[in-house]
């Protein structure tokens, strides 16, 4: 065999590994394994969310467990029960808890099994000391500063909430409610609206090896370019949180397994060892780390008039239409046909579809939060 047959048949031989399926060694049983996620703090609202894994590819709704009784136990014998909230949250609204006393989390009631985490240290988080911004010609770059002077943290975690307003393609100057034609005032608009997301990564860094215990520009979030989240007003409320260098070893794992797979030089998946243990089935596999100290905070805005070059756009799929003003027309359009009136000019009617005109069809809602300007 020639040196390029050789190739061809080696290159051949590659694509065709590449292209086959990847088939987990792990068996997870058929109701999944359980998956919490929280933290525990004691300067504000500890939630958590408990779930059930799902099989590969992964493109299943991930169930949520309910009916579940969880209790954050300390090493003093203290004892702080949960509330749940609906869609596997459970929240705990305030705690006494302090730096001197070690906790760990109860769960019961799920499958008739109890589940129960290691004792673990409670850390105090240093502040945030700033949230800041970048932009260049591919988008927004934000990122958060921080330290601690006692050199005691060295291991952080990050997570975020976003909030940002934008607006539908049109304006509309009336809605249509109960067969009637009325005109949009504040609380029946839908012309501006409101997305929320919230972080899906992991973000976690750590300044183990370096002299000080200082975290500087650690990347968070990209808004690419001429996007709708800059399209008028954004927010987002970063938390810092404190970790324990095992819980950090934690995760890093996870975000291996999670978001670092694809190419044949990444690491080969390997099953994260959690702090939680099934106390009725000591095999059983859970997944998630518990932690527990305070959260530190911070929020900024960012309004499209500090980026003038942005250029973001929306249009409609269709071009206006003409509405009789009459009961039967309107009802055929606006009932049957799923468009919505955007204005009146001497008994015609201008109308388009709602994707258009509704900018809760873009996933938002008309509720504004308190907190934005």
């Amino acid at each position: 065999m020639t040196r390029k047959a050789l190739w061809i048949v080696l290159l051949a031989t590659l694509q065709w590994h590449c292209i086959q399926s990847y088939v987990s060694p792990y068996k997870a049983p058929a109701t999944g394994y359980l998956v919490v996620e929280g933290y525990i703090t004691g300067n504000g609202p500890s939630t958590f969310k408990l779930s059930r894994s799902i099989p590969l590819p992964g493109d299943s709704t991930i169930p949520v467990v309910t009916g579940a009784q969880l209790q954050i136990e300390g090493s003093d014998n203290s004892i702080y029960p949960f509330t749940e909230t609906g869609n596997g949250g459970y929240l705990l609204t305030s705690a006494g808890l302090n730096s001197t006393t070690q906790y760990r989390l109860r769960i019961s009631n799920v499958n008739n099994e109890t589940y129960l985490s290691d004792f673990v240290p409670y850390k105090p988080t240093p502040p945030i000391d700033s949230v800041n911004w970048i932009s260049d010609p591919t988008g927004v770059n934000i990122y958060v500063n921080t330290h601690d002077p006692i050199g005691n943290t060295r291991y952080y975690q990050w997570t975020y909430n976003e909030t940002w307003e934008y607006t539908s393609a049109e304006q509309s100057g009336f809605v249509w409610e109960h067969d009637s034609l009325l005109l949009a005032t504040d609380s029946n608009q839908y012309y501006f609206c409101y997305h929320n997301d919230s972080s899906s990564l992991i973000l976690i860094g750590t300044t183990a090896k370096l002299a000080q215990d200082v975290v500087y520009r650690q990347p968070l979030i990209f808004i690419p370019v001429s996007t709708q989240a800059l399209a008028i007003e954004y927010s987002v409320l970063v938390s810092q949180y404190a970790l324990a260098d095992s819980a950090y070893n934690y995760l890093t794992l996870l975000r291996s397994n999670t978001e670092q797979l694809g190419t044949i030089f990444d690491a080969l998946p390997s099953q994260p060892g959690g702090n939680l243990h099934c106390l009725t089935h000591p095999n059983e596999t859970v997944l998630g780390y518990i932690s527990a100290g305070t959260i530190q905070q911070e929020r900024i805005f960012i309004n499209y008039r500090q980026l003038p070059d942005w250029r973001y756009y929306i249009e409609c799929p269709l071009k206006d239409t003409t509405v009789a003003d009459d009961e039967a027309s309107m009802i055929m359009f606006f009932d049957e046909q799923d468009y919505l009136p955007i204005y009146l000019n001497r008994g015609i009617l201008t109308a388009n579809v709602k994707s258009c005109v509704d900018c809760r069809t873009q996933g938002g809602s008309t509720t504004k939060p308190s907190f934005m300007p």
